[in-house]
């Protein structure tokens, strides 16, 4: 019986000094993710990936502020060839809590970043194997992104998240809207 009062009260100690250090107004956040972007075909094809690497600060009542480097490849298919095309990006931007929990265990955030960055189609190289000729051309791309994302907290300064992402790129050649599906962590500093 002594065990079992014990162990109450340390589980009420945990659960209630959780609570007290979640979500401060100015607290930083390391982000790391992976994903894969939306396509007609399979989900997980032909290498199609994202990695990003981002910064958060929290703002008042759950709101944050994103700041991020993302790296997305995707092939696009030609006879029987797959060509790449890569995106490196900068975002900067903020998220609105829309829902969470009493003891803000998950959230569901969403919110717009402005994007900027550099699009490569089959590294520069425009003559194909075949002796077609790429038309297109490396250049700078910017515009804007829409998030939906699920956060639940693990612990104090651990989150893992789940997001919907769609990076509207004017000024691309290869295409404008591009959806993705990523998941990741976040460790608050």
């Amino acid at each position: 019986m002594k065990k079992s009062i014990i162990l109450l009260v340390c589980l009420v100690a945990i659960a209630t000094g959780t609570h007290a250090q979640r979500l401060i107004p100015g607290q930083r956040g390391l982000q790391l993710s992976v994903g894969v972007p939306i396509t007609e075909n399979k989900l997980f094809a032909d290498g199609n990936f994202t990695t990003q690497m981002a910064m958060t600060i929290n703002h008042k009542r759950a709101n944050q502020w994103l700041f991020g480097l993302e790296y997305a490849k995707k092939h696009f298919a030609y006879r029987e060839m797959q060509i790449p095309s890569e995106t490196i990006t900068f975002e900067g931007g903020y998220l609105l809590n829309l829902f969470s929990d009493a003891g803000k265990n998950v959230l569901l955030n969403t919110g717009i970043t402005a994007v900027a960055g550099y699009e490569t189609v089959n590294r520069n190289e425009k003559l194909l194997p075949d002796g077609a000729t790429l038309l297109t051309k490396d250049k700078f791309v910017y515009g804007g992104a829409y998030h939906l994302a699920l956060d639940v907290f693990a612990t104090d300064n651990i989150v893992f998240f789940v997001k919907g992402k769609c990076n509207v790129l004017l000024g691309s050649e290869v295409e404008m809207f591009r959806p993705q599906i990523s998941t990741g962590i976040r460790i608050s500093l």
